[in-house]
């Protein structure tokens, strides 16, 4: 794995003061402006470190804050934050969403809300595109605020009053200004020799890699990466040290395939993944970090990146074979999400997040179509489903296909009562399944307490990170027994079963079309 420098050079100096320019901004605003897909760069959160950031760099290091610019030599330089000041927010309660093409109803839904004395108002998500051949693709959708709070205490209260609504809220919070801190620059020996107030820019020739970020979303990993130049250092909402930059999106999807799919798979499972990304990524700009300030982070939640250095032959080269393809489905950049493994079958979009139904998004069987076993309708089918191995596309090779997991009483409850005061289990109850037998809620009770957990990921956590929710308990006097299915959420493209497709010799255009319903290869150039 080497940095492509020929590339990053290639951008050159003017481009370097434009970016510039563009990353003292906290967000970018479009409004109702088109713009090109080949043109918009992504903002990145590449990380939110506790006091301090240290970067390493193989050239000449340039920061800048208003009205200052201090040269450094090439080294390690730490930038440790003092008298911190966090970013003020404030947090919102979003009950329902429009399409640009429903302002009526829009407009009669704030209505509604205005007459029982709430103060309503729209939060824009998403862009408007225009390809170089004309087309328009819409991604902007509407979000009603209903309120906006102080606190998130506040939020959650209204939240709560909402339940008996007829549309689930949820809270987004947002950063309203800037935070402060003084950041005391060291080098190597730890000699201070400038005192800076945030934002400080970072800029240089080659990349700047930055030391002991987080690498993983689901447990505390860092890795060392190396990212495009310049950075910015900034105070967050929490009192952290956030470190944001600007990446062109055909270069940081270079950084994300090799994170999210092995570089050794089949090529055309490779471009699959490329192309499913790429989509996904135009469907998320300006997305939900967007009142944030910036549009993706650096781990799974948005997707994996590992960095200029994480760039591999076999990746870049199935991102430059399909240069400007992405998918579409009316009008939009489809959302085109993706999991490790489905465990057989993929799953409804509203059965793991808050939204409606994605008509891109419906589950579907992953096995060949000569061999095909429709998803269970009852329980006792799913329980046989589970601890058997029916022959899926996602099969093959694959340890996590299927998995077990036990737990003495004791250990299950050390791990629940982390999140939920229940007290030592008594008893388990699965409630609903989705369409590919991933749990939708389960209900605990416990010495002390009875709850019910509902949603995908917060299952998984309640019990310690479990590879999906596509499981069954069989419990004992002393233990608890998981038997389970798939790795992820199980939305969209199964990224195991691409590579069983991908095998079999099926193309990336059949791999992406079974995984996504209804949807077109987009040329944007």
């Amino acid at each position: 794995m080497t940095v492509d420098i020929v590339a990053f050079r290639a951008f050159g100096v003017p481009w370097l003061c434009c970016l510039l320019c563009c990353i003292c901004c906290a967000m970018t605003t479009y409004g109702d402006e088109a713009v090109d897909p080949q043109e918009v760069q992504a903002l990145m959160r590449y990380a939110t470190l506790s006091g301090k950031a240290t970067v390493r760099v193989a050239a000449p290091l340039t920061l800048r804050v208003p009205g200052r610019a201090i040269e450094l030599p090439p080294g390690e330089w730490t930038f440790e934050a003092r008298d911190i000041r966090p970013a003020p927010k404030r947090f919102h309660v979003f009950p329902k969403t429009f399409q640009p093409n429903e302002q009526q109803e829009m407009k009669a839904y704030m209505d509604a809300w205005r007459a029982r004395g709430f103060d309503p108002r729209t939060e824009t998500f998403g862009l408007l595109f225009r390809t170089t051949a004309g087309r328009t693709l819409d991604n902007r959708v509407h979000w009603i605020s209903l309120a906006r709070f102080d606190s998130e205490e506040e939020a959650q209260a209204l939240i709560a009053r909402l339940r008996d609504e007829p549309a689930w809220a949820w809270m987004r919070q947002e950063k309203t200004g800037s935070g402060a801190a003084v950041f005391h620059v060291r080098d190597s020996r730890g000699n201070t020799l400038e005192k800076l107030a945030a934002p400080v820019e970072l800029s240089s020739p080659e990349p700047i890699e930055l030391l002991d970020m987080s690498s993983s979303f689901w447990k505390q990993r860092q890795a060392n990466r190396l990212l495009h130049p310049p950075l910015r250092l900034d105070i967050g909402m929490d009192g952290a040290v956030e470190v944001y930059g600007r990446v062109p999106l055909e270069l940081y999807l270079r950084g994300v395939l090799p994170a999210e799919m092995p570089s050794g798979w089949p090529g055309e499972a490779l471009k699959a993944q490329a192309i499913a990304a790429r989509s996904e990524i135009y469907a998320s700009l300006a997305g939900k970090y967007r009142l944030e300030g910036f549009d993706f982070t650096a781990l799974e939640g948005c997707r994996a990146y590992w960095g200029l250095g994480g760039h591999h032959a076999n990746t870049d080269a199935a991102v430059q074979a399909t240069a400007g393809q992405a998918l579409s489905h009316h009008g939009k950049f489809a959302t085109t999400v993706f999991s490790s493994c489905c465990g057989g079958w993929t799953e409804d979009n509203e059965n793991v997040w808050s939204g409606p139904p994605n008509p891109v998004l419906r589950g579907v069987s992953d096995f060949p179509a000569g061999n095909q076993v429709p998803a269970p309708v009852s329980e006792s089918g799913w329980r046989a489903q589970i601890k058997g191995a029916p022959a899926a596309w996602c099969a093959a090779g694959n340890e996590n296909f299927r998995w077990r997991r036990q737990f003495s009483v004791s250990e299950l409850s050390d791990i629940v009562n982390r999140r939920h005061n229940v007290g030592t289990i008594r008893a388990i109850r699965e409630g609903p399944r989705g369409v590919s037998g991933r749990l939708r809620s389960v209900t605990i009770t416990g010495s002390a307490a009875t709850t019910t957990v509902e949603r995908e990921l917060a299952i998984r956590q309640a019990f310690g990170g479990l590879p999906s929710a596509m499981f069954i308990i069989e419990a004992s006097p002393t233990a608890f027994i998981f038997y389970g299915g798939g790795f992820g959420h199980g939305v969209g493209l199964c990224q195991h079963g691409a590579k069983g497709m991908a095998d079999a010799g099926k193309n990336y255009e059949q791999i992406v079309t079974h995984y996504f319903k209804g949807v077109r290869i987009e040329r944007t150039r």
